[in-house]
């Protein structure tokens, strides 16, 4: 055998520049029987629904039998290697008692025989086998080698495995199933409807002009017509957005005019860049800043620069969008992204669905698409959408998924859940200003959360109580300096004015560590534990003072604020920001405002804060749990990590024991508490902190008359032996079994 590292770094950069399915099995069988000097290599894929290994590749074996022959799991020597997760080196495979003769494969002449299990993130993908004519174990090495090979392919072939692209054989499947992330809750069908520009800014090369006042001319021509679109796009959704979200047109407007945009070209234009290098390069560093955020929120605004950046990129290159009449039916609109403007050059009417290849569950797409009702499916990274342009695809918002060109009978019972699901929708209506109450009595505060103007009209529309978490990091990352206090303050006014006399709590500015500002860089070895929230807003006390100064005035018209402190890890931390709250009060009253002093809260996120809440308990008005981040640390799992993602669990029984302790202290010591996060969203964990004792959570809007219907169609009492069960588990999965029944009758209940 060759260098082991050299074969092996071959091998994975041929698989690398292979996009067919088949021809990639085909390259793995055909060079690893190259490699290892082996006469047979074999691929056997795990079909997940049918739970058997399918013969998907081979060289060797008889090619007639690809795609025909499958295997139970634990049936013969590539059953028992899937079904042990374990690797089988054997000098005799026919003598073994294990072995099942196949005679469609032609094997009977090979003696040596060699396994290894294809896993990714604790998922069987499949096996690869090798094998040979004589009559002795593979080496030491070459079995190194092979395990070395699975690990390394196993999760290019998990992806193409998901896919059910490789399952070309008829009697398989006739449809494909991409999954992504979930963007909006509800099922679509219809045609694909692909949205693509026709250059993109990675697209862009570098290059150098020759007149930079003609070139800057250019530019500023392109925005007034970027400008000019967004204007029409926004009165041709007039009639169907809800009022608030017009301020998403006006965000773009305002990342349209900001100065580091307009100034960053403009100065690398004079300094002799091209005008489409230089916009691509000073969008490219607008996103960046969001897109090193490890918060998701901010991360998915990134996705907004860029969206502006290709529109004027657009026009700067003159390449319109060409003009092709969509037809008159339901429609599947799919592209790396899609904005709101994007949006706008369809009938509502005809938009079923909304499929991103990239983005996130935060995305602008994913806001609007909630807002309209229109189901969504961000980041299905492996869908090729210009290859199914045209073909009939279904979108599983609930579900986070996509099924391309699905047979007539799966299509059908989609339309009946389609249906089923819009009756049940309709129902929700009326619950809007019923209260969340369980039937025994337990009342529960439904808030929501929010980062952008934008967000307000789906949350009040659909009953929300108040804002439990407003993210204040967005007027400071679009900025080329600090805003000012006149800056926050018409910012914090409109938000709560939108909500007034309902409660909203606002976060101190979150930032810092792995949340970069364009103005006030730093770099950090482990921002997860680095300079970030109050740590940052405490060493920088003018920032923090300026914040707390124009949220305190914005409340002086509404009465409706409440301070959010995030990161808190120490006492001190919550006696100092007190104490500037106090003083600032003091001053502007002292200046003629009128200010009082709100409500002060602290985000427990950090482990060490929980168990601080006696300690902290004088100096805190209310608590709020941050479910994602508390569970993040106490696992030690970053659940944006796609090999640790599957460990994030907020129903993990360590976070539960944590989630009871907070509850029984902010009982013990009269704090009001409430969750926010993902945790809040799902019914089954709602069902667990309704039985511990949460009387509050902030939830994303959508899910608000869903999570209300759970709440009003259980009874406290029956929960509390079920939590009393759930105690004594050690494993998640266990416990989301408990609850999932009541859970599952709950919804299927119909509104009162």
């Amino acid at each position: 055998m060759h260098s082991p590292l050299a074969s092996l770094i071959t091998l994975v950069e041929t698989i690398a520049r292979t996009q067919d399915p088949e021809a990639m099995m085909d390259t793995i069988v055909e060079r690893l029987c190259d490699l290892m000097r082996a006469e047979v290599c074999s691929l056997y894929l795990c079909n997940p629904e049918q739970d058997t290994l399918i013969l998907a590749a081979t060289r060797g074996l008889s090619r007639e039998a690809v795609g025909k022959v499958s295997l139970n799991l634990n049936e013969g020597l590539v059953g028992h290697i899937a079904a042990s997760l374990s690797t089988l080196n054997i000098a005799d495979a026919p003598a073994d008692d294990r072995f099942v003769y196949i005679p469609e494969t032609h094997e009977q002449s090979y003696h040596r025989f060699m396994g290894v299990p294809l896993i990714h993130l604790r998922k069987l993908v499949g096996v690869l086998v090798v094998q040979g004519t004589l009559n002795q174990q593979f080496n030491d090495d070459e079995e190194a080698f092979l395990i070395t090979v699975a690990s390394q392919l196993a999760g290019t072939l998990h992806h193409l495995q998901r896919s059910g692209s490789w399952m070309s054989h008829p009697t398989l499947s006739s449809y494909e199933r991409y999954k992504g992330v979930k963007g909006s809750s509800g099922i679509g069908t219809g045609r694909l409807w692909v949205i693509d520009p026709h250059m993109t800014l990675d697209q862009v090369e570098a290059g150098i002009n020759s007149d930079a006042i003609a070139e800057i001319a250019d530019f500023h021509q392109a925005i007034e017509w970027v400008a000019e679109e967004l204007e029409a796009g926004s009165g041709r959704l007039g009639n169907h957005l809800p009022s608030d979200l017009h301020a998403l047109f006006g965000v773009y407007q305002m990342m349209l005019n900001s100065p580091e945009l307009k100034k960053g070209v403009e100065d690398r234009i004079n300094q002799g860049d091209s005008a489409p290098w230089a916009l691509c390069q000073v969008i490219r560093n607008m996103a960046n800043l969001f897109e090193q955020s490890n918060d998701p929120y901010l991360k998915a605004r990134s996705e907004d620069i860029t969206n502006i950046g290709q529109r004027i990129l657009n026009q700067l290159l003159q390449h319109e969008r060409q003009v092709t009449e969509a037809p008159d039916e339901a429609l599947i609109l799919c592209g790396e992204l899609i904005s709101i403007t994007d949006l706008a050059e369809f009938p509502l009417k005809r938009i079923h669905g909304i499929i991103c290849t990239a983005g996130s569950s935060l995305s602008h797409t994913a806001i609007v698409a909630n807002a309209l009702g229109i189901p969504a499916v961000m980041a299905v990274e492996d869908l090729k959408p210009a290859k199914f342009r045209g073909k009939r695809v279904i979108v599983d918002g609930n579900r986070g998924e996509c099924i391309v060109t699905p047979p007539d009978a799966l299509l059908n019972e989609y339309k009946r859940m389609i249906a089923e699901e819009q009756r049940f929708i309709a129902g929700l209506d009326k619950l809007k200003s019923l209260p969340a109450e369980t039937l025994d009595g337990f009342r529960v505060e439904l808030l929501t959360n929010t980062g952008l103007l934008a967000d307000a009209t789906p949350g009040l529309e659909r009953g929300a109580e108040g804002v439990g978490l407003y993210r204040s990091e967005i007027p400071f990352m679009i900025h080329d300096s600090f805003p000012t206090e006149e800056e926050q303050l018409r910012i914090y006014q409109k938000v709560l004015a939108a909500y007034a006399p309902k409660p909203v709590s606002m976060r101190s500015l979150d930032i810092g560590g792995d949340k970069q500002l364009p103005y006030f860089e730093m770099a950090e070895e482990n921002p997860y534990l680095g300079w970030r929230g109050i740590r940052f807003t405490l060493d920088n006390t003018q920032l923090l003072i300026t914040q707390i100064r124009a949220m305190l005035r914005a409340n002086i018209a509404n009465g409706n604020l409440k301070l959010l402190v995030p990161m808190v890890s120490r006492v001190d931390e919550m006696v100092t920001f007190r104490q500037h709250v106090e003083k600032a009060v003091d001053d502007l009253n002292k200046l003629g405002y009128p200010a009082k002093l709100p409500s002060i809260g602290m985000m427990v996120e950090v482990p060490s804060a929980m168990l601080l809440i006696p300690k902290l308990a004088p100096y805190i008005d209310f608590v709020s749990v941050g479910s994602n981040d508390l569970t993040q640390y106490l696992l030690a799992v970053d659940r944006n990590n796609p090999r640790v993602s599957a460990l994030f669990d907020h129903l993990h029984p360590a976070v539960m024991l944590a989630l009871e302790y907070i509850q029984k202290e902010c009982e013990n010591h009269d704090l009001p508490l409430s969750v926010c996060g993902e945790m809040a969203s799902d019914p089954v964990a709602v069902l667990v902190m309704i039985a511990l004792g949460y009387q509050s959570i902030s939830l994303s809007a959508f899910n608000i008359p869903r999570i209300k219907l759970l709440i009003r169609s259980v009874s406290r009492a029956e929960l509390l032996p079920i939590l009393e069960k759930a105690r004594g588990l050690s494993h998640e999965s266990d416990i989301r079994a408990l609850f999932s029944d009541i859970a599952e009758r709950a919804l299927a209940k119909t509104p009162d």
